[in-house]
């Protein structure tokens, strides 16, 4: 956790003192009271593992103290390269890309930086089919894994990472979610989005290890709690059979329920992801 994450030891100490536990107790079995003093002021650094366990020390669960400080910092962090890609300005994304990686690159090895930078060049290379992520900063991201909030990051990255990580850490993040699951409807839809993204990325880059993880995505529960999911869990279903027996008929079914709802977006997203595989694939 670096120095501009100072909000958190903030926000820490205001949760510990509401719930009436000292920092000697507060801080027992994971730092020293001097530490974690010294953190809840902005003026040292934590890991995320030991934040977590001074969490639990406080009797506070980690998504209850993220969610609110995050969501919206991570939504506007992103705020104009989704611009970007929804214009196809790829432009303006190339551009986002490079000074982000400048600022990583410059004094700060901020994580943000870092990951706007890969996000921008994962938008980009969907719309380009070019890569311009160096190999360093995927080998950099690959190290960052897992934080609650390294989820939002993950499922905008998927395109850039390699078949191999790409296809360990959702069976990760899917065994996390089986075994702990996420008591917030925020996180737990941006684990299913990030875990369907992922399985789009894995079939334009290894079918087997794709439709092994859409196998795994049959057990979750949580996912029949979201409309939108369901129906993008059922296009991964629909371009997978398409691929092993070359049918595109629940596809098409798929597109004309799409315009008796009138999801248009989600249709044109659909058909351009649905090209893509068809390129890749020579069908």
């Amino acid at each position: 956790m670096n120095k501009k994450d100072n909000v958190y030891g903030q926000k820490y100490r205001k949760l510990r003192v509401l719930h009436h536990i000292s920092l000697v107790n507060a801080a027992k079995n994971v730092t020293n009271k001097s530490t974690l003093a010294e953190w809840e002021k902005g003026k040292d650094n934590l890991s995320w593992c030991k934040v977590i366990q001074l969490l639990f020390n406080i009797h506070i669960q980690p998504i209850e103290f993220l969610e609110d400080s995050v969501s919206s910092q991570l939504y506007g962090a992103i705020t104009n390269i989704a611009v970007a890609y929804r214009r196809n300005d790829m432009q303006q994304l190339i551009i986002i890309f490079k000074e982000n990686l400048k600022k990583y690159e410059g004094d700060t090895k901020s994580k943000d930086y870092m990951f706007q930078a890969a996000i921008a060049a994962n938008f980009y290379e969907d719309l380009s089919e070019h890569n311009v992520c160096p190999s360093i900063l995927k080998d950099k991201i690959i190290l960052y894994f897992w934080c609650y909030e390294d989820i939002f990051y993950f499922g905008l990255i998927t395109q850039l990472l390699d078949a191999r990580h790409l296809h360990g850490f959702s069976l990760k993040l899917l065994e996390y979610i089986e075994k702990n699951p996420i008591d917030s409807k925020v996180w737990n839809e941006l684990a299913i989005n990030a875990l369907l993204n992922a399985d789009f990325s894995l079939m334009k880059k290894d079918l087997k290890k794709a439709e092994e993880l859409y196998n795994r995505l049959d057990i979750l529960e949580a996912i029949d709690n979201y409309a939108e999911l369901i129906i993008r869990k059922k296009f991964l279903e629909s371009l997978i059979q398409y691929l092993k027996n070359n049918s595109n008929v629940e596809i098409f079914f798929l597109f004309r329920c799409l315009d008796f709802l009138d999801l248009t977006n989600m249709k044109l997203d659909f058909e351009s992801a649905f090209l893509q595989i068809k390129k890749i694939y020579n069908k």
